[in-house]
């Protein structure tokens, strides 16, 4: 099993470097450049080839792709073009927001995703059962977007619990949370609807298992047995919840713009609209890094809760 995750890391490490080169190549075969969306509209075309030149766009691609390279197996991500100031710092900036969010999205989705996934699984065909279903099949078919507008004209604008746009850049960690909750919110409905289904599956599938009719046989009460099949049911759902945690930061783009949170997805947005490269590539390396690193460390915990995929 070890070698088996050993040679899913270096799978891993291979994707991310091919996604990090398509990147690259993508963004430069945009319509237009860095050097003309900054100049802006005034700038003459000697203006816009001197600075092309400062940024060193005018050189072959094959040429940049190298220097990008070798900058980044130094550490060094490269300044940004629109903010004249490192990516590092760009994204250091933004990325709390984004962490943020994402966290408590997180956290929401798995607490309600598993809770309405258990119940509904207990007594299937049941009242609760068939609640659940309807919850899930709305929060698997309606985008996210529609779900954040209908909480802000809900909760922000008729209601006026929830602020309707932005993020304080004073206050404590609790008016944040205010803030973030109902983007939370909105990021976690169809988290949770997808995490409830498979939940539910998962605990019908051993409901028909051999132990349980075994142990209904010699008299095991009902809360007991929910407590085993509950045990060997919900290790198999950290594969998924690590792709759920990792296509969060994904998932934040729609929601920090919906909701004018300064973070990673509104950023990336921008960036991409200025074709300022080096802060999109930055950006692209933080989310395929999370993405990968959390899904291999889920294949561990997996492991480690089911001992018998150690000998798989």
């Amino acid at each position: 099993m070890l070698r088996s995750l050993t040679v899913q890391l270096l799978s891993l490490v291979g994707t991310l470097l091919l996604v990090l080169s398509l990147v690259f190549v993508a963004m430069r075969a945009l319509p237009g450049d860095a050097a003309a969306v900054l100049g802006g509209t005034e700038a003459s075309a000697e203006q816009v080839d001197a600075l092309r030149r400062q940024l060193g766009l005018d050189r072959p691609i094959a040429v940049q792709f190298a220097a990008w390279w070798g900058d980044l197996a130094r550490g060094d991500l490269g300044d940004s073009i629109r903010e004249r100031r490192p990516v590092a710092q760009v994204i250091g900036d933004r990325v709390p927001v984004t962490l943020a969010l994402a966290g408590l999205a997180f956290a929401l989705s798995v607490i309600a995703g598993l809770g309405l996934g258990l119940l509904a699984g207990r007594r299937p065909g049941g009242p609760a059962d068939g609640g659940v279903l309807a919850f899930t099949t709305v929060g698997l078919s309606l985008p996210e977007f529609w779900f954040g507008f209908l909480l802000i004209l809900v909760f922000a604008v008729e209601l006026g619990w929830f602020p309707v746009i932005g993020y304080p850049t004073e206050g404590g960690a609790g008016v944040r949370a205010w803030h973030l909750l109902l983007p939370a919110v909105t990021l976690a409905i169809p988290r949770a609807a997808q995490l409830a289904r498979l939940t539910r599956a998962r605990l019908l599938e051993e409901l028909h298992a051999d132990y349980v009719r075994t142990a209904r046989s010699k008299g095991v009460g009902a809360r007991a047995l929910t407590r085993h099949v509950a045990a060997n049911a919900l290790p198999g759902l950290l594969p998924l919840l690590a792709l759920e945690l990792g296509g969060l930061l994904t998932g934040t783009i729609v929601v920090e713009q919906v909701f004018g949170l300064p973070g990673l997805g509104l950023t990336l947005l921008g960036s991409i609209s200025a074709r300022d490269y080096p802060v999109v590539q930055g950006v692209t390396i933080v989310a395929v890094l999370v993405y990968v690193l959390v899904n291999w460390l889920a294949d561990l915990a997996q492991v480690a809760a089911d001992p018998r995929l150690k000998y798989a």
